[in-house]
């Protein structure tokens, strides 16, 4: 019978090379106690005979033991064993012993030890292991693509405004307010166009083919002031290209 605590035998006998001073130190196991547990859940489904269980798969082994550590030495072993109870940690655990062979790493939950009076260097102790598995991984959360699609949003408002040739303008009075509902003249090659400002003061005459364009507000008040506005783009089929902005104001 083979088991190991973190590198340390608990079970082991070694011998000088003189037999009739017997063993330097013995280690043994009195009783061994594994429980296995299977996770359960019961449903009650109204109607029906019997109820329905969900499986959750197999709870951590609990493996019990008593032992005794009898020679020089093992007082170092029976410190380190403790430091690990104290600390929490996981140990490494390894065991030829049926129910416990495939556990390899536990948590110790429970450590007891006893010192015989008069006898020195001889230890009894009681060891209560988990089962420790290995925590899942934490999800990886996916690449940010704020960058992307703000990079798509730039792109697709440049591609939209390259097909759109307009006329874009702001009214304001002498104070530098914004003034609604003034008519403002565009008059190109192909004649003329009237637009109404807005309640921001803002004009704007979209779909304007590409070429040379005067804008005035033709309200009283705002008689010679004239703003030069060149629409530039290329037409392919009757839709024309380019972006064109002209601005009045008046003081």
């Amino acid at each position: 019978m083979e088991i190991e605590l973190e590198g340390i035998k608990l079970v082991l006998v070694t011998k000088t090379e003189d037999p009739t001073k017997g063993a330097v130190q013995v280690r043994q196991i009195k009783t061994i106690t594994t429980a296995d547990r299977r996770i359960l859940v019961e449903h009650q489904v109204p109607g029906l005979e019997g109820n329905l269980f969900q499986n959750l798969g197999r709870a951590p082994v609990k493996i019990s033991f008593e032992g005794s550590f009898h020679g020089a030495g093992v007082r170092e072993d029976l410190t380190r064993i403790r430091q690990k109870f104290k600390e929490g940690t996981a140990c490494t655990f390894n065991s030829d012993i049926t129910g416990m062979s495939d556990v390899t790493k536990v948590l110790i939950e429970e450590f007891r030890v006893v010192e015989n009076a008069g006898e020195p260097n001889k230890y009894e102790y009681a060891l209560v292991l988990r089962e420790y598995r290995e925590p899942p991984p934490e999800p990886v959360a996916p690449p940010s693509q704020n960058a992307q699609a703000q990079k798509w949003a730039e792109q697709t408002a440049d591609e939209t405004a390259a097909t759109i040739n307009q006329i874009v303008g702001k009214v304001l009075d002498e104070d530098g307010n914004p003034k609604s509902g003034l008519k403002v003249k565009i008059t190109g090659d192909e004649g003329e166009m009237q637009v109404k400002t807005d309640e921001e003061g803002i004009y704007r005459q979209e779909d304007v083919k590409p070429g040379k364009y005067e804008v005035m507000v033709d309200e009283p008040g705002y008689e010679g002031i004239l703003k030069k506005v060149e629409i530039t783009g290329s037409t392919s089929g009757g839709s024309g290209g380019g972006t064109g902005a002209g601005t009045g104001s008046g003081t």
